[in-house]
Order: structure tokens, then sequence, then C-alpha cells
């Protein structure tokens, strides 16, 4: 009786452990699963919009810098700097709110210093920008030399070295942000591994389990059986049996299927996780029953990350429609303003004088035009009349249609003060160019300011003298292996100008071989270079004295290298023109 009773505990213990290690399996298999559904759910709903909103707050750092860089250097870009104010106000407020509400949620609140640090640098770039934004309102702040100084150099030594300390730091807190993400992340994914290599070893334990039960149970059961059938048979015949049988408890003959098929179902569980894990919506979950805990739980996982990745690729989709409409409706319309815009060129280029002119009066000379959009606020001026040969380089205000309609009126002015009313000194050409440009834009009525920067030379070959005037622009030009600068006069033509200031004019003898030089602002104030900063005019000076003993035509080339290669990693910010000629 005791060997029999030791069978049967045996018996019953084994299915204990077997029935334990399922339940247990499938209770560690389910709370990891619904730990990941939560982590994944976090990841989307609070990681995820919390980067979208850093990088916002990246995009915005950026975008200040460069629309407070075009406030200081564009006057007129009046939407730029609208859209500057919203910054200030709307922008940069709303995202630092929204930032700073959603740390917590997106398990980042011990970055809150560092994230405030960054927030505090941004408050004090808003309040230099501000500065600048005060100084700089009206036509007068603008045609101040100091304020416009004061605040290039605002932009120089703050704004661009704060905007980028803002932006490495901004870097620095996204990368360490998305490190803690991947930590997540890895987490996860070693969550689910962890729970693949527990299944198949639990499905392996039973497995061992279930081989020692069919063992004991051949050795304890059937071969009693077996034996209590061989001595029935004898004694069917009539055989005399002499061997005496032990007796032996019966076990359930299933239990060895029962289990196998459980291991199978455990493995299979591990192998559907982990596809779904990958992506894999459409695997196939069988459930073992009704009450199948981790089986269900699976189902529900797999039907939350279809809906969502199914949310996500519509929401893509639509974005992606919208987008590609926006597209086409902006490429439409760019097409037709850059249509009219190649039009209004064809006019302008037309209105501007024939070359054949100054090849008769000039043998050496070159005129570098680029404009920067297709049609130009810069433009040149010669014409013949008597004996004198006059030539100007004309810097209208603003570029692009506004500077070429300012070109067609400074165009047409010249020619009748000149031509029509027969006005040659170059001083005397300014006065009644301001005058005009006042009357035909009713300036003393308007509030348009809009005006032009000069430079003019009149040519008297029989004297061997050049006379010129500027408007804000200078003279260069060098004799005997010298530069000498005229500058031009502190007034702009047209605008609100002191009545009682005139234009001054300058007499250079010619009697050796001379280089001259006229230009407007565009090529010194270029931005480029290794260090993005303006070309400056010192730089001029030394590209003149390093070219001005050859050629012409090769010196055109030259310095038209020189700025492509100067700007070839940013964009032209004005109309460049600048002509030289040799007497």
């Amino acid at each position: 009786m005791v060997s029999k009773k030791i069978g049967f505990t045996k018996l019953i213990f084994g299915f204990i452990v077997i029935l334990s290690i399922t339940f247990f399996s499938a209770i560690y298999s389910s709370l990891t699963i619904k730990d990941n559904s939560k982590t994944i759910l976090h990841i989307n709903n609070d990681i995820y919009p919390f980067m979208d909103k850093l990088a916002k707050f990246e995009q915005i750092t950026l975008k200040s810098k460069m629309l407070i860089t075009n406030w200081v250097y564009l006057q007129y870009n009046i939407d730029d700097k609208e859209e500057l104010k919203k910054i200030i106000s709307e922008d940069y407020p709303k995202i630092k709110k929204q930032i700073l509400s959603s740390l917590n949620k997106a398990g980042h609140e011990d970055n809150r210093e560092d994230l405030l640090n960054i927030f505090n640098l941004m408050d004090s770039l808003l309040v230099i920008e501000k500065g600048i934004m005060q100084t700089l309102v009206s036509f007068d702040d603008y045609q101040n030399p100091i304020k416009v100084f004061e605040g290039e150099e605002v932009i120089e030594s703050q704004v661009i070295p704060l905007s980028k300390e803002i932006s490495d730091l901004t870097e620095k807190f996204i990368i360490h942000t998305k490190k803690q993400n991947d930590i997540i992340r890895d987490n996860m994914l070693q969550s689910l591994n962890k729970l693949e290599k527990t299944a198949f070893i639990f499905g392996f334990g039973m497995f061992i389990i279930i081989l020692l039960s069919v063992i004991y149970i051949q050795r304890n059961i059937t071969a009693p059986i077996l034996k209590v059938h061989n001595i029935l048979i004898k004694l069917s015949r009539g055989e005399i049996v002499h061997q005496k049988i032990e007796k032996a408890e019966d076990v359930i003959a299933h239990m060895a299927d029962a289990l196998n098929k459980l291991s199978e179902n455990l493995n299979q569980t591990a192998l559907n996780a982990s596809a779904i894990g990958q992506g894999n919506f459409d695997t196939e979950i069988k459930l073992l029953s009704e009450q199948d805990v981790l089986g269900n739980a699976i189902l529900e996982m797999r039907k939350s990350l279809k809906e969502y990745s199914e949310e996500m690729e519509a929401k893509v989709k639509e974005r992606t429609i919208e987008i590609r409409k926006q597209k086409e409706i902006i490429e439409a319309k760019n097409k037709d303003i850059t249509a009219s815009i190649s039009y209004a060129e064809r006019i302008q280029t037309a209105s501007l004088p024939s070359l054949d002119i100054i090849e008769e009066e000039l043998n050496e000379y070159f005129i570098l035009f680029k404009p920067k959009d297709i049609v130009s606020g810069d433009f040149y001026w010669f014409t013949k009349i008597d004996d004198l040969f006059i030539i100007a380089a004309i810097d209208c205000t603003g570029h692009g249609v506004p500077g070429a309609f300012m070109s067609l009126v400074g165009l047409n002015l010249l020619s009748a003060i000149v031509l029509e009313n027969h006005i040659t000194e170059p001083h005397m050409i300014l006065e009644e160019l301001h005058k005009r440009v006042q009357s035909a834009l009713r300036q003393s009525s308007t509030a348009n300011q809009d005006g032009m920067d000069a430079a003019i030379c009149v040519i008297n070959k029989k004297k061997n003298i050049v006379e010129f005037s500027g408007a804000r622009n200078p003279l260069i030009y060098i004799q005997n292996n010298e530069i000498y600068k005229i500058k031009g006069d502190r007034k702009s033509v047209g605008g609100k100008q002191s009545a009682a200031k005139s234009f001054t004019k300058h007499t250079v003898n010619i009697e050796t071989d001379t280089s001259f030089y006229i230009f407007s602002d565009g090529y010194q104030d270029q931005f480029g270079g290794p260090n993005n900063r303006k070309f400056m005019v010192k730089n001029m000076y030394k590209m003149f004295m390093e070219n001005h003993h050859k050629p012409m035509k090769e010196q055109q080339i030259i310095y038209n290298d020189i700025i492509e290669s100067w700007m070839s990693l940013t964009d032209q910010i004005d109309d460049i023109l600048l002509i030289g000629f040799k007497l």
C-alpha cells in the first residue's frame, strides 16, 4: 500500500507542477504584453508629440534668427516683419507652454532645468530682437547709418551666437531625449524577447516533464497492466500461474497528449506575440478557450495596434494628398508670377541704354549686372551729349518688381534731365533727379519715401577730367598704382531730405592712365565666405588693386567669379551692379 500511495502522489504532484507552470506562464505573458501595450501607447500619445514640439521649437529659433536678420537688412520685407512679430507674441509662448505642460507626461521631468535654461536663453534672444525691432521702425531709422550699424552689430555679436547656443542646447536636449526614448523602446523589445525565451523554456520544461511522466507511466502503470493481461491469457488457456502481481493505481491515459498540446500552444503564443510586435497584424490567433487570458490579451493588443497603425496611415495619406494639392497650386502660381516677371525683365532690359553708345566712347569698360530676382532695382545709364559722356550706377529702393518700377522711373527722368533739359553737371543732375522723383511719387503729400542712391560720372576727354557726384555711393579710382575714394554725399535721391543740403561735384584729372569703379551696395553687402559675413568695401579695394592693371573685360570675369564663390553657400540678398572703365 505504501508504494501505491507514493506512486499516485507522484502523478498528482507532476500534474500540479505542469498546471502551475502553465498558469504562471500565462500570467507572466499577459502582464508582459499589457505592459508593452501601455509602453506603445505612451510612446505614441506622449513621447512622439513631445519630440514634435521640440522640433517645432528648434524651427522657431532658426526662423527668428533669419527674420530679425531680414529686419535689419531688408527694410521693406513687411511679410517677414509680421511673421517675426507673430513668432514673438504667439508662436513661441504657445510652443513653450505646450512643451512644459507635456514634459512630465513624456517622462522627462528630470530634464526640466535643462529645458528652462534653453527657454531663458530664448527669452533673452527675443528681448534683444525686440530691441532691434524698436530701433529700426521707420524709413528715417533705416537711413540712419548709426542705427543700422548698431543693428548689424547686434546681429553679428549677440543674435547669431545666442541663436547658435540655443540651437546647440536644443539639439543636445533632443539627442538626450531620444536616447531616453530609445531606452524605453529597447526595454520593450527586450521584454518581448524575454517573453519569447520564457515561453520556449516553459515549453521545453513541460516537454521534459511529459517525457518523464511517460516513462513513469510506462514503468508503473502500463507494465503492470500488461502483466495482468498476460496472466489473464494464460488463465484463459487453463494454465497455472505462479507469478504474483502487485496492484497499481490507474492514471489518466491522455495526460501526455494534453501536456504536449499545452507546450505547442505556449510556443505558438510566443511566436504570435513576436510577429504582432513586428507589425504583422494578420497573424492568426487561436484561443484555447473563451477563458484563455493570454490569447485574449494578445487579440486585444493586435486590435489596438492595428487600429492605431491604420489611423496613422490614413492621416499620412490625407496629409500627403493635401500637401500635393498645395504644391500644385503654388507651382502654378509661381509659374504665372515668374512668367510675368520674365516679361517685365524684357521690358526693363529694353529700357536700358544700348551698349553701342558706350562701345563708341570707351574702349576699356565692363558692366557686372546681377539682378537678385530676375528684374532689378539697380540699373546703369549712360549717354553722350555734346563733347561729354555721362555714365551712372543707380540703386533704387528695394529689389525685384518694386525696385524695377523705380528703375523705370529713374531711366525716364535721367533721359529727360540730360537730353531734353541739357543739364550735364553731375551734382545738378542729382539735384534735378531728386526734385523730379519727389514730384513723380508725390512724396510731399503721401507716405511714400522711396528713392535712389547713385554715382554719376561725367567724362570730358577734351579737358582730361572726370566730374563725379554721388548720392551715398562713392567713386573709386586708381592712378599710379594708388587707390583713391571719393565719398558720395550722405543724401539720397527722393524721400524727405533736407532742402538746404545739396550734392557736391568732385573733379579728377586723368592725365595718366586711370581706372574708375562705381557700384551699388549689393556687392559689398553680400553675405558669404567661411563665416557667412559681408564681403565689405575693404575687400573690394583689395580686389581692385590686385586686378586694375588687367583688361576691363578680364576684370569683369574675375569679379563675377569672386562674388559667385563668396555666396556659394548662401542666397544673393540684393541686386549687384559694378561698373568699371579705364581712361
